[in-house]
């Protein structure tokens, strides 16, 4: 397959995917630019050709030998560029193909003429295909008269006239190899080629883009496992009818094999399957709703019978086997003790984390690995320094916390099992295994419990598109559970504020105003550079408020993200159980009012039920009692959380990255602005 930018250059990111997922699935061997995809499309693109040539030449190491199409309007062209690339690669074989547009008298002398004018290096194979080039047929004649060329090793041919392949059984041997460019018809080929010459010839199939299949039939003919042969063929006519659009006229194979692609690794590789731009333009069709859905659940079943083999992402470059993946934790005792690994699922949804939930025999863990920078203390593992605190192991307010909290943070590897005589204040799953250390790979990880269930956001989009009734009482008295839950956090108090949370139980005389507001301008001096009038209005609401500021001075342990994403519930006919609450990578030292944050925007408001509310706020109140100013104070932080969105949003986005003279109303296309107003300008 051949994948491009929107100018139609390589698109070098999702090639370096392809390569990775070919050679976990058996290739032997790539062949770049072939008269069967869309290479064709680079005929005279010889700088794009160098580009993917030194790319897959990389990443293969030289372990997977490259072959490369060359072929041209005219014999000129094809000389031209058989001595651009053998010059450049000395070590890749060249497939010349007949003209791509013009039907020739004499096919031999086409062939001649690039074999003995060129001087490379290079091996050479021939690629037969009428079809495709112009009726310009290469014939056995054709090829026994090529053989007299050293550098001539071999013929890879469509398969479309088998007397012709019986001809060349006396030519294969160590020096000269055929292949067999007919997926379909394998077997067929197997069955012409005695079984010694075998490990002499090869396949040229264009699943095996995608599926390990081609390879283990290929391996089968060489074994002489007639049987396994006969059931792999018929599993790759099957999946070709099922891949490929053949509702196309054109480009069936491409069209198919490129949205299976696309389909294994958007959730896995996001930031790269977005470089993804379809296809050439005489092949870009919309694609059948009907049919993007057949690929789809083709694939899901081919990755579940191990039909195809995935690669797995972390961070930015790296990209990982299942087996890498196994050796990489094969050293840790308490994973080795949770049996074989049965199934790996993600890349789950997460903005700071790139998170797998991998099966084991005897369990289901999560595992969390830290790879954005943009996470606040994403040095330490959270949670290690988290369940003391709610188990009440660790009393935060005791003069021995900070030597017990020194402990916690120098030991870089390790895990926190809760003991069931003494469970934490609120359902959490079990660290089972963190690593700071970056020895096994080069981000810390950890290995939480999985909670069985769904978030909270799943189940309401659920029952939101089958018109349920949010005030039925299972809904409303799983609200009571959230408060009372959120409120049993809030009774963690520490002595003093700090914004860092490993220097628990050091003494800090910083007040929550100082802290608070050092951090509003911070934010507000982004602000101004993008719209100063906006920042003067915002500096203006919170300087009339920061008497609420001031008199806060109860430090209590806040989860800092507490929303519908991070709640896990299960459901059944009478009852939505609050399971587990996930993600404390935010926690810290704050105040209450800053967890009412996300609930009250996200959920509360967007479900818009008195009931509901009413209730979220009678748990809560079963262990805080709420004064009149407590919404005002939500108010406040929430103001502060969105114009703290705002500028993250601005600084990453590259319309403004770079040039604060911006168009006032391309800015204000950011919902942010609206939600602002609303605060400043209250109806």
């Amino acid at each position: 397959m051949t994948f491009f930018d929107k100018d139609f250059s390589i698109s070098l990111e999702v090639h370096r995917l392809l390569v990775r997922h070919l050679l976990i699935n058996g290739a032997d061997s790539i062949y770049l630019f072939g008269p069967n995809g869309e290479g064709a499309y680079f005929i005279d693109k010889v700088t794009e050709k160098v580009k993917l040539i030194s790319l897959c030449s990389e990443i293969s190491d030289k372990k997977a030998p490259l072959l490369v199409g060359v072929y041209g309007y005219t014999l000129d062209d094809v000389i031209e560029q058989v001595g651009i690339l053998g010059k450049k690669f000395n070590d890749i074989s060249l497939v010349i193909m007949p003209p791509h547009q013009v039907k020739i008298d004499n096919v031999y002398s086409y062939f001649e003429n690039i074999l003995t004018t060129v001087n490379v290096g290079n091996n050479f194979f021939i690629h037969n295909d009428p079809k495709k080039f112009s009726n310009n047929e290469i014939n056995p004649q054709i090829v026994n008269k090529l053989t007299q060329f050293d550098n001539f090793i071999g013929l890879i041919d469509s398969f479309d006239n088998i007397n012709h392949w019986k001809s060349y059984l006396n030519l294969i041997s160590d020096n000269f190899s055929f292949s067999c460019g007919s997926e379909e018809n394998l077997q067929k080929f197997f069955q012409i080629v005695p079984t010694e010459s075998r490990k002499f010839v090869s396949i040229t199939p264009c699943l095996s883009n995608i599926v390990n299949l081609c390879s283990k039939l290929y391996l089968c003919a060489t074994e002489e496992k007639v049987l396994e042969i006969h059931q792999l063929q018929e599993q790759i006519n099957d999946i070709r009818n099922k891949i490929y659009d053949f509702k196309s006229e054109i480009g069936k194979e491409e069209r198919g094999l490129k949205y299976a692609f696309y389909s294994i690794y958007r959730n896995n590789f996001p930031k790269i399957i977005e470089n993804y731009y379809g296809f050439i333009p005489k092949i870009n069709q919309i694609f059948e709703t009907i049919t993007k859905n057949r690929i789809e659940a083709t694939i899901n079943y081919m990755i579940n019978q191990k039909q195809l083999y995935l690669l797995y992402f972390l961070g930015k470059t790296e990209i990982y086997q299942l087996d890498e993946i196994i050796n990489a934790f094969s050293k840790i005792d308490i994973l080795l003790d949770q049996g074989k690994i049965k199934k790996v699922i993600g890349l789950l949804n997460a903005t700071k984390n790139t998170i797998y939930r991998v099966n084991f025999e005897k369990s289901e863990l999560l595992f969390r690995f830290h790879t954005t920078e943009s996470l606040e203390n994403g040095e330490i593992i959270k949670e290690k320094l988290l369940y003391p605190l709610i188990d009440n192991t660790l009393d935060p307010k005791s003069p021995e916390t900070r030597e017990k909290v020194k402990e916690i943070i120098y030991n870089r590897k390790g895990c926190y099992i809760f003991n069931k005589e003494n469970p934490p204040i609120i359902p959490v799953g079990n660290l089972i295994y963190f690593d700071e250390s970056k020895e096994i790979i080069p981000y810390i990880f950890s290995v939480n419990e999985f909670i069985p269930g769904i978030s909270l956001l799943d189940l309401y989009n659920q029952y939101n598109n089958e018109s349920f009734n949010f005030s039925k009482s299972k809904f409303v008295n799983l609200f009571f559970d959230i408060g009372e839950l959120l409120g049993k956090l809030h009774q963690i108090s520490f002595d003093s504020f700090d914004e860092q949370i490993h220097n628990l139980g050091k003494k800090s005389k910083t007040s929550w105003n100082e802290l608070f507001n050092s951090k509003l301008n911070l934010e507000l001096s982004k602000l101004k550079k993008f719209t100063n009038n906006t920042a003067e209005k915002v500096d203006h609401y919170f300087k009339e408020n920061n008497s609420l500021i001031e008199e806060e001075s109860e430090p209590v342990l806040i989860h800092n993200d507490y929303q519908w994403s991070n709640l896990i519930v299960e459901d059944s006919s009478n009852e939505i159980k609050l399971k587990g609450v996930i993600d404390f990578d935010n926690w810290g030292i704050g105040v209450r009012a800053q967890d009412f944050v996300r609930i009250q925007m996200e959920i509360l408001n967007k479900i818009n039920i008195n009931d509901v509310n009413t209730k979220f706020y009678e748990g809560y109140r079963k262990y805080f009692s709420i004064k009149n100013d407590f919404l005002k104070k939500i108010e406040i932080y929430s103001l502060f959380k969105i114009i703290q969105n705002l500028n993250m949003n601005l600084q990453f986005d590259p319309k403004f990255r770079d040039n604060f003279q911006i168009d006032q109303e391309e800015l204000y296309k950011y919902g942010y602005f609206k939600q602002i107003e609303e605060i400043l300008n209250p109806s």
